[in-house]
């Protein structure tokens, strides 16, 4: 096989399928179909990182079993190529409110169980400024620096249409004191981005967990939370996955774990409305059908209006999605 060979094809194909991160291209090697993982050119960052994508998946590899398996890390250019999983998206198989296949439940809770057991010895180290382990409060202050800096690093388009949407200056200000209050938890691998779109289902009814970029080391509440958050889970899913949690987490990481999960729903709620007032906006203003434009207008309104009791007392109410639509198209336009 050789790597760059295969990156150059895959790069000059059309139809890659996309996250907002990176391109992901199936071509043929040697011994048969490989995924080659490119960056998305100029992607804004709207999640934290932590490592490079290829380090942990070359370090969780013998951890836990349902991670793609990595054939080649290039740096210059920068590109991976992971194996190729036969089988369907879970998000095809059961979209958003429906119910999820018995064996992807199952197999979130063993995710979860793998993560809470691997070492920190095994990982990548953790840059010297990252919050201490256990230190709770200080990585969900971590996470509320993402929101604010997101809040606040558009240009004056952006920052008019925030403003005419009612998002408060500061979204973050009382998660700011929530946050003081977390209880102290031991730090595990997060996978950070548990969704319908980053589940295989294969034919043999095992899953694999994709795209490993958001990566991170902090409390083990917050991916139950951003996993819950994400999925949009039926009331009888969302039950199971919390007996699966609770039963695989350790004594010391169940310590007021509901008072952590509520907070960083919480958090998600916020973070969603402000990251989809960009993405939402941009759909919306280059929407060229007049009904789809209000439909992701309704969607907007109702990631706004989810955030709203999180934001301060004086927050001005949340617009209708009629409102929404003509901010946007007066700012984004």
């Amino acid at each position: 096989m050789d790597p760059v060979a295969l990156y150059e094809e895959a790069r000059a194909r059309e139809g890659a399928q996309s996250g907002h991160y990176n391109r992901n291209v199936r071509v043929e090697g040697d011994s048969g179909p490989v995924v080659v993982r490119m960056r998305s050119g100029g992607a804004e960052a709207m999640d934290l990182t932590l490592w490079p994508e290829a380090d942990v998946l070359a370090a969780i590899a013998p951890l836990v079993p349902s991670a793609p398996r990595l054939v080649h890390a290039g740096a210059d250019p920068d590109f991976q190529i992971h194996e190729f999983v036969e089988g369907r998206r879970v998000d095809d198989l059961s979209p958003d409110g429906k119910p999820l296949p018995e064996p992807v439940l199952d197999a979130i809770g063993t995710l979860f169980a793998d993560l809470l057991r691997v070492p920190p010895h095994a990982l990548p180290p953790v840059p010297p400024d990252w919050p201490r382990d256990g230190d709770t409060p200080a990585f969900a202050a971590r996470l509320l620096a993402l929101v604010r800096t997101i809040r606040h690093r558009g240009d004056a388009s952006i920052s008019a249409l925030y403003d005419a949407l009612g998002v408060p200056d500061d979204p973050c200000a009382l998660l700011q004191t929530r946050a003081a209050t977390l209880t102290a938890r031991p730090f595990r691998l997060l996978h950070a981005d548990i969704h319908r779109k980053n589940m295989i289902l294969t034919d043999q009814n095992h899953v694999v967990f994709l795209d490993w970029e958001l990566a991170l080391w902090g409390d083990p509440v917050y991916d139950l939370a951003d996993h819950l958050h994400k999925t949009s889970p039926t009331a009888a899913d969302r039950a199971a996955v919390l007996e699966a949690w609770h039963r695989a987490a350790p004594p010391e990481c169940r310590e007021h774990w509901p008072e952590a999960l509520d907070y960083y729903l919480a958090y998600e709620a916020v973070k969603s409305a402000i990251v989809d007032t960009v993405r939402w906006g941009r759909r919306i203003a280059t929407e060229p059908s007049a009904p789809a434009r209000l439909a992701l207008a309704h969607e907007l309104a109702t990631k706004l209006a989810t955030a709203h009791p999180h934001w301060p007392a004086d927050s001005r109410s949340v617009p209708t999605p009629e409102a929404v639509q003509a901010a946007v198209e007066r700012w984004l336009g």
